[in-house]
């Protein structure tokens, strides 16, 4: 209800600066996690999990986190500042062993050196991370699988494949299709596809998940709202590039995830955006504005 009554007005006078910093402590806590306190979770999951989440106790949705933040960090001006961000941010990303953040990740530095060629130095990060790990792995507890599937990227060895699409979210949708073409106009009902329920683990996927349970219409409103701040975002590529990442990383992280209604950092760094882009506008408008008067001004005085 506070996210619902009070969250436009707080993430419209947020800045992003501030989101950066929290988000940055939140990656630290999965650093920390890894390094101080690897066995914390040994209780809930067993001996052999190894994968770290700090506070966010989830490690793909904290993996998300570490994804908005590495996001944000192509705002801020500071250079020295700009990259010990984006080193916390890979290096937890990776203790999360979250292949959607590996994924990602690469996928935001494709587009980052897209927009500046500057940014062709940026994959470097990466590499000291992976360095970094694969240099303490033996001190560390990590998933196994998913450190070895990790490793033969970038060994010698085979890849290991199976790893790598065990689990897969295409197969997890694949689940529910008939259950969502039973009822597609007004779904099955709350929580059907967001809880374990009839045997089934959960659809993971935010898009499907609304259709699944509320119906088609809810879902042209989601998927549209979505693609709305995708396409604003990217049209402002050039200058705002961080608000297409992170509405990039939301979409994507709604495609895999079911957390949507109670995560709330989504909705929050959503209507982030949105304020973002009709600032943006805003501004723009008031650009052209002084620009037309300027133009007006000097021919009456010529």
């Amino acid at each position: 209800m506070i996210v619902v009554t009070c969250g436009a007005e707080v993430a419209r006078n947020t800045k992003r600066t501030e989101i950066y910093y929290i988000l940055a402590f939140g990656a630290l806590t999965v650093i920390i996690n890894a390094f101080v306190f690897p066995t914390a979770q040994v209780e809930a999951f067993g001996e052999n999990y190894g994968r770290f989440s700090g506070f966010y106790l989830n490690p793909n949705l904290a993996g998300s986190i570490c994804l908005i933040g590495f996001a944000i960090s192509f705002s801020i001006s500071r250079s020295n500042l700009r990259l010990i961000g984006q080193f916390i941010f890979t290096l937890a990303g990776i203790l999360t062993f979250s292949r959607t953040f590996i994924v990602v990740w690469v996928l935001i530095n494709f587009f980052a050196i897209l927009q500046n060629k500057k940014n062709i130095l940026l994959p470097l990060v990466g590499l000291s991370v992976l360095i970094l790990v694969f240099t303490f792995s033996d001190n560390l507890t990590l998933n196994t699988k998913r450190f070895s599937a990790l490793k033969s990227v970038f060994g010698d060895e085979q890849v290991h494949t199976k790893t790598i699409k065990e689990d897969s979210r295409d197969k997890t949708w694949a689940l529910y299709f008939d259950m969502i073409m039973d009822k597609p106009l007004l779904g099955n009902g709350y929580l059907k596809l967001s809880t374990k329920y009839r045997g089934l683990p959960g659809v993971h996927n935010s898009f499907l998940m609304i259709w699944g349970e509320a119906g088609i219409i809810p879902f042209i409103l989601m998927l549209g709202i979505y693609s709305y701040l995708l396409a604003k975002s990217f049209a402002i590529f050039k200058t705002r590039p961080e608000l297409f990442y992170i509405s990039l990383v939301l979409f994507l992280a709604l495609m895999t995830g079911h957390g949507y209604f109670s995560n709330f950092h989504t909705v929050f760094l959503s209507m982030f955006v949105f304020f973002e882009l009709l600032r943006n506008k805003d501004s723009v408008k008031r650009k052209n504005i002084d620009d037309k008067n300027l133009l007006t001004e000097k021919s009456l005085n010529t």
